[in-house]
């Protein structure tokens, strides 16, 4: 693997965000008759669980219910700020790439505008200045959960000062619990009745991958559902302290973490080389429209909702040469499709060489969003296959 320490071309992600937030044709997306339940998503969620935050919205859009998922502006700020990071940069890159893609569907999320917020803010008090996050994300919630605006909000954090804060207003919120959270414990806890949870997913049988609080590893790992407690290997000096509270040790298992770090992988990267796709058509003037033909490439017949990884590589290639390996394209298949392989099944140099075509692709195209995610994922690949397996 590749170590170079220089900095990498401009990420345009969160300027994209930041764009997005105020721009009246998004934001119009969501003006319409209809009464709306808005769950506003603080920065720590998104970082500990945004696969819980993703799947509650895969949920929503398969179900009648109208619900918002509203993303403060300062939480961008603190977003970007946890990319410099060592230990976090790669969740945080994670969270705003995944941001991207949802807004630009216009669908379910949707990020806080400046005009989005109590008015006239109050004067900040003696002491409050350290708390300016916490009262602009109290301020935004307070703006959703105006009866005039919508059937009100909750906000899902795991700060249980700004949680008190909230709730001195009357708003309501929700605290994850640090374990088996899922979708539909987040259905559960919103302020209205009548909710049908079995539309929301419960726990999956799947491990989970997020930062380690200790800080003694770069992540702690959360076994898969079907697993018994007893057979999670934790460490004994591991201990979560949380305002002075006694909680359960870490967690963690090299086996789950390979897999579940491999299902990051792959599904961060391919929405990084679709945006990337995505871009360079657009600098080409290329059409956007899809070809019936059997003899265009697989690039030319489907709509770029549907490419995968693979299939971004291959027009990329005609674009730019580059070298990648030729099991590139099965390694960066999300879970679940067709001929994916468990993160663990892959020997560590083929997660090497797959990095390595990566960090390729992006000094071609000069693209800041790929090398830095390469480079915020590079310390977690190295840190799963230097920890020894420990017997189930």
């Amino acid at each position: 693997m590749s170590t170079g320490t220089t900095t990498p071309p401009y990420d345009s992600t969160l300027e994209q965000l930041y764009h997005a937030a105020n721009d009246v044709e998004m934001q119009d997306a969501f003006h319409t008759d209809v009464r709306r339940l808005y769950v506003v998503i603080d920065t720590n969620v998104l970082i500990d669980y945004c696969g819980i935050v993703e799947q509650f919205c895969a949920d929503v859009e398969k179900s009648p219910y109208p619900i918002v998922i509203i993303i403060p502006s300062v939480v961008l700020s603190e977003l970007d700020g946890l990319k410099n990071r060592p230990e976090l940069q790669w969740f945080a890159r994670q969270a705003t790439t995944w941001l991207l893609k949802k807004v630009k569907e216009r669908k379910t999320v949707k990020l806080q505008a400046s005009t989005e917020t109590q008015s006239p803010l109050a004067p900040l008090a003696d002491g409050d200045e350290m708390r300016r996050n916490d009262l602009a994300i109290r301020d935004c919630c307070l703006y959703f959960a105006d009866p005039t605006r919508g059937v009100g909000a909750l906000l899902v954090t795991l700060d249980k000062i700004l949680c008190l804060e909230c709730q001195k207003e009357g708003l309501e919120t929700c605290i994850p619990p640090r374990r088996s959270w899922s979708s539909r414990q987040l259905a559960q806890s919103l302020p209205v009745s009548g909710v049908d949870l079995t539309l929301f997913h419960d726990r999956e049988a799947f491990p989970r991958y997020r930062p380690s609080r200790t800080r003694e590893r770069l992540a702690q790992t959360e076994a898969p559902a079907t697993v018994s407690a007893h057979r999670a290997v934790v460490d004994d000096d591991m201990m979560e302290i949380d305002d002075g509270e006694f909680m359960l040790p870490e967690e963690y298992m090299p086996a789950h973490a390979r897999d579940s770090l491999h299902a990051q992988i792959a599904e961060h990267f391919t929405l990084v080389l679709k945006d990337l796709c995505y871009r360079v058509r657009l600098e080409s003037g290329e059409s956007m429209a899809v070809v019936n033909s059997a003899h265009a490439p697989e690039y030319r017949r489907r709509p770029m909702t549907e490419w995968t990884a693979d299939t971004c590589l291959s027009y990329l290639k005609t674009k730019r040469g580059f070298e990648m390996p030729d099991f590139m394209g099965r390694f960066l298949l999300k879970r679940g499709q067709a001929g994916w392989s468990k993160g663990q099944d892959w020997a560590p140099v083929r997660w090497g060489m797959v990095l390595d075509a990566l960090e390729d692709v992006g000094k071609k195209f000069n693209d800041g969003a790929v090398l830095s995610s390469v480079a915020a994922v590079r310390p977690h690949v190295q840190e799963v296959w230097e920890a020894k397996l420990r017997p189930l």
